[in-house]
Protein backbone atom coordinates (compact mmCIF):
# COMPACT_ATOMS: atom_id res chain seq x y z
CA UNK A 1 0.00 0.00 0.00
CA UNK A 2 1.41 3.40 -0.96
CA UNK A 3 2.38 6.05 1.56
CA UNK A 4 0.09 8.39 -0.39
CA UNK A 5 -2.92 6.59 1.02
CA UNK A 6 -1.86 7.06 4.63
CA UNK A 7 -0.99 10.71 3.97
CA UNK A 8 -4.46 11.35 2.59
CA UNK A 9 -5.99 14.15 4.70
CA UNK A 10 -9.34 12.36 4.71
CA UNK A 11 -7.72 9.39 6.41
CA UNK A 12 -5.63 11.44 8.81
CA UNK A 13 -7.88 14.31 9.78
CA UNK A 14 -11.49 13.48 8.98
CA UNK A 15 -11.74 10.23 10.92
CA UNK A 16 -15.21 9.11 11.93
CA UNK A 17 -14.94 8.12 15.54
CA UNK A 18 -15.49 4.40 16.08
CA UNK A 19 -14.71 3.18 12.53
CA UNK A 20 -13.26 -0.34 12.81
CA UNK A 21 -11.82 -3.13 10.70
CA UNK A 22 -15.22 -4.77 10.82
CA UNK A 23 -16.76 -1.64 9.28
CA UNK A 24 -14.20 -1.66 6.47
CA UNK A 25 -14.77 -5.38 5.83
CA UNK A 26 -18.52 -4.84 5.56
CA UNK A 27 -18.13 -1.85 3.26
CA UNK A 28 -15.63 -3.61 1.01
CA UNK A 29 -17.41 -6.97 1.04
CA UNK A 30 -14.37 -8.87 2.30
CA UNK A 31 -13.35 -10.68 5.46
CA UNK A 32 -11.76 -9.01 8.51
CA UNK A 33 -8.57 -11.01 7.91
CA UNK A 34 -8.32 -9.61 4.37
CA UNK A 35 -8.65 -6.06 5.69
CA UNK A 36 -5.97 -6.78 8.29
CA UNK A 37 -3.58 -8.10 5.64
CA UNK A 38 -4.11 -5.02 3.47
CA UNK A 39 -3.43 -2.70 6.39
CA UNK A 40 -0.22 -4.59 7.07
CA UNK A 41 0.99 -4.17 3.46
CA UNK A 42 0.75 -7.90 2.78
CA UNK A 43 1.60 -8.93 -0.81
CA UNK A 44 -0.82 -11.87 -0.51
CA UNK A 45 -3.85 -9.74 -1.41
CA UNK A 46 -4.69 -9.04 -5.05
CA UNK A 47 -4.19 -5.43 -6.11
CA UNK A 48 -7.85 -4.91 -7.03
CA UNK A 49 -9.03 -6.23 -3.65
CA UNK A 50 -6.46 -4.16 -1.78
CA UNK A 51 -7.58 -1.00 -3.58
CA UNK A 52 -11.23 -1.75 -2.72
CA UNK A 53 -10.26 -2.08 0.96
CA UNK A 54 -8.26 1.16 0.85
CA UNK A 55 -11.16 3.00 -0.74
CA UNK A 56 -13.54 1.73 1.96
CA UNK A 57 -11.09 2.82 4.66
CA UNK A 58 -10.79 6.24 3.04
CA UNK A 59 -14.54 6.75 2.94
CA UNK A 60 -14.89 5.66 6.58
CA UNK A 61 -11.97 7.87 7.68
CA UNK A 62 -10.28 4.87 9.32
CA UNK A 63 -6.78 5.37 10.75
CA UNK A 64 -4.63 2.29 11.29
CA UNK A 65 -3.48 1.99 14.92
CA UNK A 66 0.06 0.81 14.26
CA UNK A 67 1.02 0.96 17.94
CA UNK A 68 -1.69 -1.52 18.87
CA UNK A 69 -0.69 -3.72 15.95
CA UNK A 70 2.90 -3.70 17.13
CA UNK A 71 1.83 -4.86 20.56
CA UNK A 72 -0.19 -7.69 19.03
CA UNK A 73 2.55 -8.74 16.63
CA UNK A 74 5.50 -8.14 18.93
CA UNK A 75 7.34 -6.24 16.16
CA UNK A 76 7.74 -2.47 16.21
CA UNK A 77 8.28 -0.24 13.20
CA UNK A 78 9.67 2.62 15.30
CA UNK A 79 13.37 3.41 15.67
CA UNK A 80 14.66 5.48 18.58
CA UNK A 81 17.28 8.14 17.93
CA UNK A 82 19.04 9.63 20.96
CA UNK A 83 21.36 12.54 20.18
CA UNK A 84 23.61 14.46 22.54
CA UNK A 85 23.62 17.89 20.86
CA UNK A 86 21.03 19.04 18.35
CA UNK A 87 22.31 22.61 18.57
CA UNK A 88 25.16 21.37 16.36
CA UNK A 89 24.02 21.52 12.70
CA UNK A 90 26.12 18.46 11.89
CA UNK A 91 23.87 16.24 13.99
CA UNK A 92 20.78 17.68 12.31
CA UNK A 93 22.26 16.80 8.90
CA UNK A 94 23.16 13.33 10.21
CA UNK A 95 19.61 12.78 11.49
CA UNK A 96 18.09 13.80 8.16
CA UNK A 97 20.18 11.13 6.42
CA UNK A 98 19.28 8.50 9.02
CA UNK A 99 15.58 9.25 8.87
CA UNK A 100 15.54 9.12 5.06
CA UNK A 101 16.96 5.59 4.95
CA UNK A 102 14.72 4.34 7.76
CA UNK A 103 11.61 5.81 6.15
CA UNK A 104 12.43 4.09 2.87
CA UNK A 105 12.44 0.81 4.81
CA UNK A 106 9.05 1.49 6.40
CA UNK A 107 10.22 2.71 9.80
CA UNK A 108 9.28 5.86 11.66
CA UNK A 109 11.65 7.58 14.06
CA UNK A 110 11.28 8.72 17.66
CA UNK A 111 13.92 11.34 18.40
CA UNK A 112 15.26 12.65 21.72
CA UNK A 113 17.83 15.34 22.51
CA UNK A 114 19.80 14.77 25.72
CA UNK A 115 21.79 18.04 25.75
CA UNK A 116 24.75 16.07 27.18
CA UNK A 117 22.72 15.06 30.24
CA UNK A 118 23.20 11.45 31.34
CA UNK A 119 20.07 11.74 33.52
CA UNK A 120 17.98 12.85 30.55
CA UNK A 121 19.50 10.10 28.44
CA UNK A 122 18.54 7.49 31.06
CA UNK A 123 14.94 8.71 31.08
CA UNK A 124 14.52 8.76 27.32
CA UNK A 125 16.10 5.34 26.88
CA UNK A 126 13.70 3.88 29.42
CA UNK A 127 10.79 5.55 27.63
CA UNK A 128 11.91 4.16 24.29
CA UNK A 129 12.23 0.72 25.82
CA UNK A 130 8.65 1.03 27.03
CA UNK A 131 7.63 2.13 23.51
CA UNK A 132 9.00 -1.20 22.25
CA UNK A 133 11.32 0.43 19.69
CA UNK A 134 12.76 -1.93 17.09
CA UNK A 135 16.25 -0.47 17.45
CA UNK A 136 18.29 2.47 18.69
CA UNK A 137 20.78 4.84 17.11
CA UNK A 138 22.58 6.90 19.74
CA UNK A 139 25.31 9.48 20.14
CA UNK A 140 26.02 9.08 23.88
CA UNK A 141 26.04 11.99 26.30
CA UNK A 142 29.35 12.86 27.95
CA UNK A 143 29.84 10.71 31.03
CA UNK A 144 27.74 7.80 29.77
CA UNK A 145 28.60 4.67 31.81
CA UNK A 146 30.80 2.22 29.92
CA UNK A 147 28.35 -0.63 30.46
CA UNK A 148 25.33 1.12 28.91
CA UNK A 149 25.65 -0.48 25.42
CA UNK A 150 25.70 -3.95 26.99
CA UNK A 151 22.63 -3.09 29.07
CA UNK A 152 20.70 -1.89 26.02
CA UNK A 153 21.50 -4.98 23.98
CA UNK A 154 20.41 -7.14 26.95
CA UNK A 155 16.94 -5.63 26.47
CA UNK A 156 16.86 -7.28 23.05
CA UNK A 157 17.11 -3.92 21.27
CA UNK A 158 19.77 -3.60 18.55
CA UNK A 159 22.01 -0.56 19.10
CA UNK A 160 24.26 1.47 16.80
CA UNK A 161 26.45 4.23 18.21
CA UNK A 162 27.27 7.24 16.04
CA UNK A 163 30.25 9.60 16.34
CA UNK A 164 31.16 8.64 19.91
CA UNK A 165 32.72 5.17 20.25
CA UNK A 166 32.29 3.15 23.43
CA UNK A 167 34.43 0.08 22.82
CA UNK A 168 34.82 -2.57 20.16
CA UNK A 169 31.91 -4.81 21.18
CA UNK A 170 29.09 -2.58 19.92
CA UNK A 171 28.19 -1.48 16.38
CA UNK A 172 29.75 1.95 15.84
CA UNK A 173 29.77 4.43 12.96
CA UNK A 174 32.14 7.36 13.26
CA UNK A 175 35.14 9.16 11.82
CA UNK A 176 38.90 8.54 11.84
CA UNK A 177 39.55 11.63 13.96
CA UNK A 178 43.28 11.08 14.36
CA UNK A 179 43.83 10.95 10.61
CA UNK A 180 41.57 13.92 9.96
CA UNK A 181 43.24 16.28 12.39
CA UNK A 182 46.69 15.23 11.22
CA UNK A 183 45.52 16.10 7.70
CA UNK A 184 44.18 19.50 8.80
CA UNK A 185 47.38 20.33 10.70
CA UNK A 186 49.53 19.19 7.77
CA UNK A 187 47.61 21.58 5.51
CA UNK A 188 48.38 24.52 7.79
CA UNK A 189 52.05 23.54 7.97
CA UNK A 190 52.15 23.45 4.16
CA UNK A 191 50.86 27.04 4.21
CA UNK A 192 54.00 27.99 6.19
CA UNK A 193 52.55 28.01 9.72
CA UNK A 194 54.73 26.73 12.55
CA UNK A 195 52.73 28.03 15.53
CA UNK A 196 49.37 26.28 15.34
CA UNK A 197 46.75 26.13 18.10
CA UNK A 198 44.27 23.35 18.79
CA UNK A 199 40.96 24.96 19.78
CA UNK A 200 38.28 22.93 21.55
CA UNK A 201 40.22 20.54 23.74
CA UNK A 202 37.99 18.87 26.35
CA UNK A 203 39.69 17.04 29.19
CA UNK A 204 38.63 13.40 29.48
CA UNK A 205 36.63 13.48 26.25
CA UNK A 206 37.60 10.55 23.97
CA UNK A 207 36.84 12.25 20.64
CA UNK A 208 38.73 15.40 21.66
CA UNK A 209 41.65 13.20 22.67
CA UNK A 210 41.71 11.53 19.24
CA UNK A 211 41.57 14.87 17.44
CA UNK A 212 44.25 16.39 19.64
CA UNK A 213 46.53 13.39 19.07
CA UNK A 214 46.18 13.80 15.31
CA UNK A 215 47.21 17.45 15.63
CA UNK A 216 50.13 16.68 17.95
CA UNK A 217 51.33 13.85 15.72
CA UNK A 218 51.53 16.13 12.69
CA UNK A 219 53.36 18.82 14.66
CA UNK A 220 55.82 16.26 15.99
CA UNK A 221 56.38 14.81 12.52
CA UNK A 222 57.67 18.21 11.42
CA UNK A 223 59.67 18.83 14.58
CA UNK A 224 57.39 21.68 15.69
CA UNK A 225 57.11 22.33 19.41
CA UNK A 226 53.67 22.90 20.93
CA UNK A 227 53.31 25.30 23.86
CA UNK A 228 50.83 24.14 26.50
CA UNK A 229 48.75 27.30 26.07
CA UNK A 230 48.24 26.55 22.38
CA UNK A 231 45.91 23.68 23.34
CA UNK A 232 42.89 25.80 24.19
CA UNK A 233 40.18 24.20 26.36
CA UNK A 234 36.86 25.90 25.58
CA UNK A 235 33.26 24.76 25.20
CA UNK A 236 32.46 23.26 21.81
CA UNK A 237 30.24 26.14 20.69
CA UNK A 238 30.60 29.42 18.77
CA UNK A 239 31.04 31.20 22.11
CA UNK A 240 33.92 28.84 22.85
CA UNK A 241 35.50 29.85 19.56
CA UNK A 242 35.14 33.54 20.41
CA UNK A 243 36.80 32.99 23.78
CA UNK A 244 39.63 31.09 22.12
CA UNK A 245 40.44 33.97 19.76
CA UNK A 246 40.73 36.40 22.65
CA UNK A 247 43.04 33.98 24.45
CA UNK A 248 45.18 33.40 21.36
CA UNK A 249 45.68 37.11 20.71
CA UNK A 250 46.98 37.51 24.29
CA UNK A 251 49.68 34.86 23.75
CA UNK A 252 53.29 35.88 23.11
CA UNK A 253 54.34 34.71 20.63
CA UNK A 254 50.85 33.89 19.49
CA UNK A 255 49.82 31.14 17.06
CA UNK A 256 49.24 32.18 13.46
CA UNK A 257 46.81 29.34 12.74
CA UNK A 258 44.20 27.25 14.54
CA UNK A 259 42.64 23.85 13.93
CA UNK A 260 39.22 23.78 15.61
CA UNK A 261 37.37 20.86 17.18
CA UNK A 262 34.32 21.43 14.97
CA UNK A 263 32.69 23.96 12.68
CA UNK A 264 30.68 25.43 15.54
CA UNK A 265 33.92 26.44 17.28
CA UNK A 266 35.49 27.59 14.01
CA UNK A 267 32.49 29.79 13.14
CA UNK A 268 32.84 31.43 16.54
CA UNK A 269 36.51 32.07 15.76
CA UNK A 270 35.57 33.72 12.45
CA UNK A 271 32.94 35.90 14.12
CA UNK A 272 35.33 37.12 16.81
CA UNK A 273 38.06 37.87 14.28
CA UNK A 274 35.56 39.92 12.30
CA UNK A 275 34.48 41.78 15.45
CA UNK A 276 38.13 42.62 16.09
CA UNK A 277 38.54 43.95 12.55
CA UNK A 278 40.74 40.99 11.60
CA UNK A 279 40.29 38.50 8.79
CA UNK A 280 40.61 34.74 8.94
CA UNK A 281 43.40 33.49 6.71
CA UNK A 282 45.43 36.67 7.23
CA UNK A 283 45.39 37.43 10.95
CA UNK A 284 44.75 33.78 11.84
CA UNK A 285 44.38 30.79 9.51
CA UNK A 286 41.37 28.68 10.57
CA UNK A 287 40.32 25.09 9.90
CA UNK A 288 37.10 23.49 11.20
CA UNK A 289 35.61 20.02 11.18
CA UNK A 290 32.26 18.58 9.94
CA UNK A 291 31.66 20.63 6.77
CA UNK A 292 28.18 21.72 7.83
CA UNK A 293 26.12 23.51 5.20
CA UNK A 294 26.93 26.93 6.70
CA UNK A 295 30.71 26.40 6.36
CA UNK A 296 30.70 27.32 2.69
CA UNK A 297 28.82 30.55 3.39
CA UNK A 298 30.84 32.06 6.23
CA UNK A 299 32.98 35.15 5.72
CA UNK A 300 35.46 34.06 4.57
CA UNK A 301 34.36 30.54 3.55
CA UNK A 302 35.62 27.98 6.05
CA UNK A 303 38.22 25.31 5.35
CA UNK A 304 36.97 22.18 7.09
CA UNK A 305 37.23 18.42 7.39
CA UNK A 306 34.43 16.42 5.82
CA UNK A 307 33.44 12.80 6.38
CA UNK A 308 29.93 13.33 4.98
CA UNK A 309 26.86 13.37 7.22
CA UNK A 310 24.92 11.66 4.42
CA UNK A 311 27.43 8.81 4.21
CA UNK A 312 27.60 8.34 7.99
CA UNK A 313 23.84 8.49 8.45
CA UNK A 314 23.27 5.98 5.67
CA UNK A 315 25.84 3.58 7.11
CA UNK A 316 24.36 3.83 10.63
CA UNK A 317 20.84 3.18 9.34
CA UNK A 318 21.86 0.25 7.17
CA UNK A 319 23.84 -1.29 10.02
CA UNK A 320 20.82 -1.11 12.33
CA UNK A 321 18.43 -2.45 9.69
CA UNK A 322 20.75 -5.42 9.12
CA UNK A 323 20.72 -6.17 12.86
CA UNK A 324 16.93 -5.96 13.02
CA UNK A 325 16.57 -8.24 10.00
CA UNK A 326 18.83 -10.88 11.56
CA UNK A 327 16.88 -11.12 14.84
CA UNK A 328 16.73 -13.40 16.72
CA UNK A 329 19.67 -15.14 15.04
CA UNK A 330 23.15 -15.07 16.56
CA UNK A 331 24.67 -11.74 15.64
CA UNK A 332 27.73 -11.30 13.47
CA UNK A 333 30.83 -9.47 14.80
CA UNK A 334 30.25 -5.81 15.70
CA UNK A 335 30.55 -3.29 12.89
CA UNK A 336 33.33 -0.76 13.49
CA UNK A 337 33.11 1.77 10.66
CA UNK A 338 35.25 4.91 10.80
CA UNK A 339 35.09 7.08 7.70
CA UNK A 340 38.28 8.68 6.38
CA UNK A 341 37.70 12.44 6.18
CA UNK A 342 38.90 14.72 3.41
CA UNK A 343 39.84 18.39 3.73
CA UNK A 344 37.69 20.91 1.88
CA UNK A 345 40.02 23.87 1.36
CA UNK A 346 38.51 27.34 1.33
CA UNK A 347 39.72 30.88 1.99
CA UNK A 348 39.82 30.82 5.83
CA UNK A 349 43.10 28.89 5.82
CA UNK A 350 44.73 30.48 2.79
CA UNK A 351 44.83 34.24 3.27
CA UNK A 352 44.36 34.77 -0.46
CA UNK A 353 41.31 35.66 -2.62
CA UNK A 354 38.62 32.99 -2.63
CA UNK A 355 39.13 30.11 -5.03
CA UNK A 356 36.89 27.16 -5.95
CA UNK A 357 36.75 24.54 -3.16
CA UNK A 358 38.95 21.48 -3.48
CA UNK A 359 39.36 18.38 -1.34
CA UNK A 360 42.54 16.92 0.08
CA UNK A 361 42.91 13.27 0.99
CA UNK A 362 45.83 11.12 2.07
CA UNK A 363 46.90 10.96 -1.57
CA UNK A 364 46.90 14.74 -2.13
Amino acid sequence: MSNTFWNDPIVQYNMKMGATIQDIAAAAGVSKSTVSLVLQHSPKIKAATAEKVREAARELGYVYNRGAANLRGGRSTTIGMVINDLTNPFFVELLVAIERVLAQSGYTTLMAHTAESVATQTRVLQSMREQNVAGLIMSPALGTPDDLPKAITSWGIPLVLVMRPMGHDVDTVGVDNNFGFALATEHLIQQGHTRIAFVGNRAGYAVANERRQGYLGAMDKHGLAVADEWIVDVELTPEGGRKAVRAIFDMKPRPTAAVCYNDQVAIGVLHELDRMGQRAGKALAVVGCDNVVAAEHTNPPLTTLSAGAERLGTKASETLLDRIASLPAVSSPPVQYFATPSLVVRESSLGIPARPSKSMTSGS
